[in-house]
């Protein structure tokens, strides 16, 4: 009974953690409740669908491969905020207080500032976020599961989601 009890437990937490397994769900769930701002939710689901495509094309049988370890992506935009640089640092200080994640690039061109960190174990990356924030619009975009950077950046040229296309900076490919 014990033994049952121990292991109830650990599933619990085990089921809880993952629901929480990437920084929208950890970090910003206010501005997941905030009218003001687009959601967008894309699940495992979807991206199964996408690997019983059939390819005879090596470059899409790669990214299909790569979406096929994807668990999803969170994405939350507000297109009109009143403060988005305010905004912006906000999202930076709360994840720098986490040292889970690590800085991968920035960029800052005056405009905006778009910032890249990622979470990983080892040298399997877990979770890509991206944070932007600029003179119009403010935008977190959690891509999550086992990721493949080169892939992810083929597949922002493919997917015409917004905010995808800032991924494409992750290409160093000159194709």
């Amino acid at each position: 009974m014990k033994k049952l009890a121990i292991v109830t437990i650990a599933m619990i937490w085990s089921i809880s953690s993952m629901a929480q397994d990437n920084a929208i769900s950890k970090y910003f769930s206010n501005f997941v409740a905030d009218t003001a701002f687009t959601k967008v939710t894309v699940t495992s689901k979807m991206f199964s669908l996408f690997t019983e495509i059939d390819s005879e094309d090596e470059a899409e049988k790669e990214v299909l491969e790569a979406l096929s370890k994807l668990k999803g992506i969170k994405v939350i935009i507000n297109e009109d905020p009143k403060d988005p640089k305010t905004l912006y640092g906000g999202a930076i200080s709360t994840i720098d207080k986490d040292k889970a994640y690590e800085e991968l690039m920035s960029v800052e061109d005056g405009k905006e500032n778009v910032k890249f960190l990622i979470r990983d174990k080892g040298s399997i990356i877990n979770e890509l976020l991206m944070i932007v924030g600029g003179n119009e619009e403010f935008l977190i975009m959690s891509l999550f599961g086992e990721i493949d950077l080169k892939q992810i950046a083929k597949l922002s040229k493919i997917m015409k989601m917004r905010g995808m296309d800032h991924l494409k900076v992750l290409d160093n490919d000159d194709e």
